[in-house]
């Protein structure tokens, strides 16, 4: 009995119905299942896992306040020591005349003051003491001033006397006024001195308002005594509370919008946080605080001494115990924002389910109608194309598929026919053209490599030199660019200093800077003024380089025993310099020579000033000054030397390498999106200061140009 025959058409059409219908069936309960286990499985990971990286934050974040805490009371424990020795009467350092009273015009200046606890305190009797304790300077003034997180508000010592030495910044706090000719202060009721009185011993008080009206601060005290071990005062150092908080805290914790942020609890149990606007709230951790806590978890925080619990209306509360304070870190992490991802994983696949099930249907129909119209018509040409092409496809490119008919599918067959050599034909060029492309790309990340390796790249480069500190780095515009800085020591007691930018971008300005760079880093070496230096340097690059380029430059050599700088500039932008507590301006009083490799036999000339202890030196290229930004109406704008100039003051105080990360962020900011136009090479250096070296020899000074 013959079957009855089936056309390909129906059997393509029936084929691809069963199919769909088929697919949508499986993924839909393969979906659902899956979503149904993901949901369980991961709510108990997440919190399993949340509650262990919420143990391991608390626990991270008190080793950062124990290590800034120790700090401090190492200072202190210092400053209670040295006065111990100098009650039991060890060489005085310095002795200048009495401690004066605070002044107005010092506000803002560190400087040491002198308080008296009342009127019933006479001056003539501390007199003695004002004579011995103004040696304190020596040993307050290079804290306050190198202070690296500006957290240090104020260093002083109260005898038991009725005299108080101070060393700050805020001498308007304590002027004297009214006609009167001293500051009084009954610093005996003081919270700082009555715990140092107390505990008999190094210790931290808890948060209070500072008496001067300077913001929330805690103080480490420690008591002194005399030579006879007979207790003479309390030495103590006030903390800024706000700053002190944010290098405990720092980051890693989502915003507090979210729900999650961490605060500190005092011996007292209060709760200690700085608000968003800058001021510090003090909150009764039972009775005062308005945020969801109950009094199951404020029992444990201030009994327990690290752990993890979830309160009842579903927070979490890792806390743990700084042993220097007593205080209590707590880190509140709610726990609907753990199981937040899972939720909207949730919602997104029950959404993309019923979008792939509305979609399918509507494929599925149309797939159904146009089998059920093409299927028989066009399935023999196409099939036999089909076999052809997937001859092509598996890389026989020489094969040509057969053209059965005059209509579309033979046009279908010719154009895969014509497809395949010309696929052929690009493959060939395109393996040329890649093979050149890795091969240049390769050149240029070795050369980016080998410039970036010529530069001075550890930091810090003198780990045994105390005399100053140094920062540079260089970002090129493209893979290899043109600035280059250096700097390195002639000698024992001579460190020479280059910033340069050559002109023009790319390779040929990478390998001027390599030529220029090696030129006067080998005749620096030989001696010579700054100056001639780069007056021996021009005439060898004019007289050995065909090219159109030239070098600006400017080149210092630094006598680190006095502080003198010999310099020169050529064609450079003008250095800019921070006198110690001052403000940042640029050195354009030195003679501003030609670029280097323009002429020929020109004369150099140089100039010379001397860095005081506290000074810095900055050193920059054009792309600083020249970074460019849109601008609507004038097309564009530039960074500029006095947005620099601004920059520069409000981050002096910071480290060299944070200045330059600083200084690179004001950049960015200002530049916006817009691509990096030049090369930008910034160099920072802060003398502190260094004894004079003997056999160290001397260097020319340059001559003064006209």
């Amino acid at each position: 009995m013959n079957k009855r025959r089936r056309p390909i058409h129906s059997k393509v059409y029936r084929m691809v119905l069963g199919i769909s219908l088929a697919a949508l069936t499986l993924s839909s309960v393969v979906g659902i299942v899956s979503m149904m286990r993901i949901q369980g499985d991961s709510e108990a990971a997440l919190l399993h896992q949340m509650e262990q990286n919420l143990y391991d934050l608390v626990i991270s974040k008190a080793r950062v306040a124990e290590s800034e805490l120790e700090r401090y009371a190492d200072y202190v424990q210092t400053f209670s020591d040295y006065l111990h020795e100098l009650y039991d009467g060890h060489p005085i350092l310095e002795n200048s005349g009495p401690i004066q009273p605070a002044r107005t015009e010092n506000a803002n200046v560190y400087a040491m003051q002198r308080v008296l606890s009342g009127r019933d305190v006479p001056l003539g009797d501390v007199r003695e003491d004002l004579l011995l304790l103004v040696n304190m300077e020596h040993l307050w003034k290079p804290i306050m001033l190198q202070d690296r997180n500006s957290s240090i508000l104020s260093i002083y010592y109260g005898t038991k006397d009725g005299l108080l030495i101070a060393y700050d910044k805020h001498s308007h706090l304590t002027a004297p006024r009214g006609g009167e000719s001293e500051f009084y202060y009954d610093y005996f009721k003081s919270p700082w001195y009555r715990r140092a009185v107390r505990t008999n011993g190094l210790c931290f008080t808890d948060a209070y308002q500072d008496a001067f009206g300077r913001g929330m601060v805690i103080t480490c005290v420690a008591p002194v005594y005399d030579e006879k071990n007979e207790f003479a005062g309390v030495v103590g150092m006030d903390i800024l509370f706000p700053v002190l908080y944010r290098i405990i805290i720092g980051r890693g914790l989502k915003e507090e919008a979210e729900g999650a942020y961490a605060f500190l609890v005092d011996r007292e149990g209060s709760l200690i946080e700085p608000s968003n606007g800058g001021e510090t709230k003090i909150r009764n951790l039972y009775y005062d605080y308005t945020r969801e806590i109950d009094y199951k978890i404020a029992g444990r925080i201030l009994r327990g001494k690290t752990g993890v619990s979830l309160s009842e209306s579903g927070i979490y509360y890792g806390y743990t115990t700084i042993t220097s304070t007593g205080w209590k870190l707590c880190i509140r992490v709610p726990e609907s924002l753990i199981l937040a991802p899972v939720r909207s994983v949730n919602r997104n696949v029950i959404m993309t389910i019923a979008l792939f099930v509305m979609a399918f249907i509507m494929i599925l129909a149309l797939v159904a109608k146009e089998s059920e119209r093409f299927s028989a018509r066009l399935t023999g040409p196409i099939v036999a194309l089909g076999k052809d092409v997937e001859k092509i496809s598996d890389g026989d490119l020489d094969y040509r598929a057969a053209i059965h008919d005059n209509d579309e599918i033979g046009d279908l067959a010719a154009g895969f026919n014509n497809m395949a050599a010309s696929l052929k034909e690009y493959i060939q060029t395109f393996a040329a053209v890649t093979a050149e492309r890795e091969r240049i790309k390769t050149e240029l990340n070795v050369a980016a490599q080998i410039q970036a390796d010529l530069l001075p790249c550890t930091f810090p480069p003198f780990p045994d030199r105390r005399e100053f500190a140094i920062y540079a780095t260089m970002i090129p515009a493209k893979e290899v660019g043109g600035d280059f800085y250096d700097f390195f020591f002639i000698d024992g007691n001579h460190l020479a200093l280059v910033m340069a930018d050559v002109s023009g971008k790319g390779m040929p300005a990478a390998l001027f800077m390599v030529i220029t760079r090696t030129l006067i880093k080998n005749r620096a070496q030989m001696g010579g003024t700054p100056s001639e230096i780069l007056e021996a340097v021009n005439n060898q690059l004019c007289e050995e380089s065909r090219t159109e380029l030239f070098v600006t430059a400017w080149l210092g050599i630094l006598e680190i025993s006095t502080g003198k700088l010999a310099a020169a500039n050529a064609g450079h932008e003008y250095p800019a310099i921070r006198r110690a507590g001052g403000s940042y301006e640029l050195m354009r009083r030195a003679v501003n020579n030609p670029a280097v490799a323009t002429l020929e036999g020109m004369r150099f000339y140089g100039s010379e000033f001397c860095l005081r202890p506290g000074d810095s030196l900055f050193l920059y290229t054009d792309g600083v000054v020249e970074a460019t930004r849109a601008a609507e109406g004038v097309g564009y704008e530039l960074y500029g030397r006095d947005r620099m100039i601004n920059a520069l003051d409000r981050h002096g105080s910071e480290p060299v390498e944070a200045l330059i990360a600083s200084m690179k962020r004001e950049v960015d900011a200002f530049v916006g999106e817009a691509p990096q136009f030049d090369d930008i090479t910034m160099l920072a250096l802060q003398y502190y200061g260094g004894e004079e070296k003997t056999g160290a020899g001397e260097m020319p000074v340059d001559e003064q140009g006209e």
